[in-house]
C-alpha cells in the first residue's frame, strides 16, 4: 500500500484555528503554492538523515513540545515552538527498516519495520537489507525497534521484538500497570514460510510493562481477522473499551473491554465503494468513525477526480453510536483536480486519496472538523457537522519548488496546529487560522487524565486528554 522511494521528503507546519470561512482560492502561478485564504504555512523543512541524506518521511506522534516524525530511514525528533521558527530537527535515529510508524508511551519510542533485515539492531550490519535465501527461509528480521527518548538530541536503542510478516503499522492501548501494542502487517512480497496469505490473517499484540517498555514481547494470543489478509490501521478508544479496524476488504470494530489481548468482534463493515479499507479515526464522543481508502493503494495511484462526491479515494463516516451496528451516512473526496504529471517520477506517483487524518477537538461539541492528508492533493480539513454533507473548510497544495506536487502522507492537528509528513518530494503543506468561536482545544496531559505520560499518538482517542466541555461521556 505505501512505497518506500528513497527521494527526498518534507516535513512541514503550520498555524491552525479552525473557522466558518468558506473555501476560498488563492491563484497560484508558476512555483507558487495553491491554497485557500485561511491557511498559511509556518515552516517547511527536510527531514535531515546525515551524511548529505534526506528521510522519506511516514506517520507522526507527539509529546508535549517534542514532535517525533517517521521515516524509512529511521525516527526523527523536533522541537516545536509558539513562535518562529516553529519547528526545528534536534535528533535523528539512524535504523532503516521501511515504513517507520511511530508511537511514544513516556519516554519510549516505537517504530514499525516493515522490510526484511539481516538483524534486530540498529547497527550497520544489521539494517542491511536481508539477502532473498535469508527472507525466503523466514529468518529475516522484522517488527519493532524500541528506543529510550528521555534526551531526543540522542535517542537510545534499548529493545526490538521480532515478529513474522514485521510491522507495517502500530497502535498502542495504554493500561494502568502494562499496555498494549497492535501491530497491523500482511503479505507484501514474495510469500516466505512465516509471511504468506494462509499463514497470517491476523493482528499481533506486543504487551509491555509501563515502568519498563524496552521488555515488550510479542504474545501468543493474535487476533483472528480472516478472511481478510491482515489490517493497515486501527484506533483504539481506551475509554468506551473499543477498537477499530481497517483490514483491507473490510473494516471491523471489536470489544476490548473485558480482556485486551482476546478482543470480541463485534461489527464488520463491508463497504462495495471502498476499493483498500486503509484508515481510521474516531470522534472524541464515540458517535462517527471515519474510514479511509487507499484506493489502488500508494503504488497504483488514482483517485484524483475532483469531485468531492465522488466515491473513489474517499473518507467514508459511519454512526457508530451503537458500535455493533455502524450506520452509513456520508463519504468526502478531494474536490480539486490536481496539475497532471508532468515528470516521470510524478507519473509513478500520481495520487490523490486521501490517507491518514485525525479529528479536531472543539469547544462546541456539535462541530465534527478533520485533517486530512492527500499525497499529491496537499491536505484539506473538512467540515462535517453535518456527517450526511460534508464539505471542505481549507485546503494547501505546496508547490513552491520549483512547481512540483506534494506527496503528504500524514496531516495531524496538534495543539493549534496542523503537522504534515511529506514523504517522496520536495514539498509540504500548511494550516489556517479562525478568527472566532469553535476553535480546536489544547490536549492535555497530567494527573487525572487517562494520559499522564502526556503522548499524542493520532491512532488512539484519549477524549480525557482533552479539555473539553463537552459532557456526552458518562
Amino acid at each position: 500500500m505505501r512505497r518506500g522511494l528513497r527521494v527526498r521528503a518534507l516535513l512541514v507546519v503550520a498555524s491552525v484555528a479552525l473557522g466558518l470561512l468558506g473555501t476560498v482560492p488563492v491563484r497560484a502561478g508558476h512555483g507558487e503554492d495553491d491554497h485557500s485564504e485561511n491557511f498559511v504555512q509556518q515552516a517547511q523543512h527536510q527531514i535531515d538523515a546525515g551524511k548529505g541524506l534526506f528521510g522519506s518521511g511516514s506517520d507522526l506522534a507527539f509529546k508535549g513540545r517534542l514532535m517525533v516524525a517517521g521515516s524509512y530511514e529511521g525516527p526523527s525528533f523536533w522541537r516545536i515552538y509558539r513562535r518562529a521558527p516553529y519547528i526545528k530537527q534536534i535528533g535523528f535515529a539512524n535504523c532503516p527498516g521501511g515504513q517507520g510508524d511511530v508511537t511514544i508511551f513516556g519516554d519510549y519510542l516505537f517504530t514499525s519495520v516493515d522490510s526484511g533485515r539481516v538483524g534486530p539492531t540498529c547497527s550497520v550490519e544489521d539494517t542491511a537489507t536481508a539477502p532473498q535465501t535469508q527472507v525466503s527461509a523466514g529468518e529475516a528480521w522484522e517488527g519493532l525497534h524500541i528506543f529510550d527518548i528521555s534526551d531526543p538530541t540522542r535517542p537510545k536503542e534499548v529493545g526490538s521484538v521480532d515478529m513474522p510478516c514485521g510491522s507495517h503499522t502500530n497502535t498502542m492501548l495504554p493500561g494502568k500497570t502494562k499496555s498494549y501494542i497492535y501491530i497491523q502487517s500482511y503479505p507484501l512480497g514474495a510469500p516466505t514460510t512465516d509471511c504468506n496469505p494462509e499463514s497470517h490473517r491476523k493482528v499481533q499484540i506486543v504487551e509491555f510493562p509501563n515502568n519498563d517498555p524496552s521488555k515488550a514481547k510479542l504474545l501468543d494470543d493474535v487476533i483472528d481477522v480472516s478472511p481478510s489478509i491482515g489490517c493497515h490501521e486501527m484506533t483504539t478508544f481506551p475509554k468506551l473499551g473499543l477498537m477499530f479496524g481497517a483490514c483491507i476488504d473490510r473494516s471491523l470494530v471489536w470489544d476490548i473491554s473485558k480482556d485486551p489481548t482476546k478482543p470480541e468482534q463485534i461489527a464488520e463493515i463491508l463497504n462495495p465503494d471502498i476499493q483498500i479499507h486503509h484508515s481510521t479515526a474516531v470522534t472524541w464522543d464515540g458517535k462517527y468513525l471515519v474510514l479511509g481508502d487507499e484506493y489502488l493503494g500508494a503504488a497504483g495511484g488514482g483517485g484524483c477526480t475532483g469531485d468531492e462526491d465522488a466515491t473513489v479515494g474517499a473518507a467514508w463516516i459511519y454512526d457508530i453510536k451503537d458500535p455493533a451496528a455502524p450506520s452509513l451516512v456520508g463519504h468526502h473526496a478531494l474536490p480539486r483536480l490536481i496539475d497532471p504529471p508532468s515528470t516521470p517520477r510524478e507519473a509513478e506517483g500520481f495520487r490523490c486519496t486521501n490517507h491518514l487524518f485525525d479529528i479536531i477537538p472543539m469547544k462546541d461539541p456539535k462541530k465534527y472538523i478533520m485533517a486530512n492528508s492527500y499525497y499529491l492533493g496537499g491536505i484539506a480539513v473538512i467540515d462535517f457537522s453535518d456527517p450526511t454533507d460534508p464539505t471542505e473548510i481549507g485546503y494547501y497544495v505546496d508547490k513552491s519548488k520549483e512547481g512540483v506536487q506534494p506527496d503528504t502522507w500524514a496531516a495531524y492537528w496538534y495543539n493549534g496546529r496542523i503537522y504534515t509528513n511529506d514523504h517522496a518530494s520536495l514539498n509540504g503543506v500548511g494550516a489556517y487560522k479562525f478568527k472566532g468561536t469553535g476553535r480546536g482545544k489544547a490536549y492535555f496531559f497530567g494527573k487525572g487524565s487517562l494520559n499522564p505520560t502526556g503522548e499524542f499518538n493520532p491512532q488512539v482517542q484519549l477524549p480525557d486528554s482533552i479539555r473539553s466541555r463537552n459532557k456526552t461521556l458518562k
